[in-house]
């Protein structure tokens, strides 16, 4: 959504720079991305959706308020909980995870590639380098 540069790996996943520094920051594109996953999730029909992220990074409680405003605004069915090591919880789930994460795909019993999908989908002229 930045026009920067997506890595496609040879997993199949989609992976950008943007989360390297080990904080979040909001930008431009965060209300927007967020919009979009909300948006792209409702038309496949998924119904409701647990999000985890990572209390020892930087602000994420700032991102946690800021994905729980959209969901309710959009009537989503969406919980967003902190954890100090969601890895841990994600490889443990009988759920189907959406992560990028080698150690997570690794280890979790089901995923699917939704940034690929979105991307795909929803922004066809994104900068992708497929290192696959």
């Amino acid at each position: 959504m930045s026009d920067a540069v997506i890595f496609k790996g040879r997993d199949g996943c989609c992976r950008d720079l943007a989360s390297i520094h080990g904080t979040y920051r909001k930008v431009t594109e965060t209300i927007p991305a967020v919009q979009l996953i909300g948006e792209f999730l409702q038309e496949a029909g998924i119904i409701n959706c647990q999000w985890l992220l990572d209390s020892p990074v930087s602000n994420s409680g700032r991102l946690k308020t800021l994905i729980g405003k959209l969901a309710h605004e959009n009537e989503w069915d969406w919980e967003i909980e902190l954890l100090t090591s969601p890895d841990a919880k994600l490889i443990k789930s009988d759920l189907t995870i959406v992560s990028s994460d080698g150690v997570v795909l690794d280890g979790c019993k089901s995923w699917v590639n939704l940034a690929r999908a979105i991307i795909e989908e929803k922004i066809p002229t994104a900068w992708v380098v497929d290192l696959s």
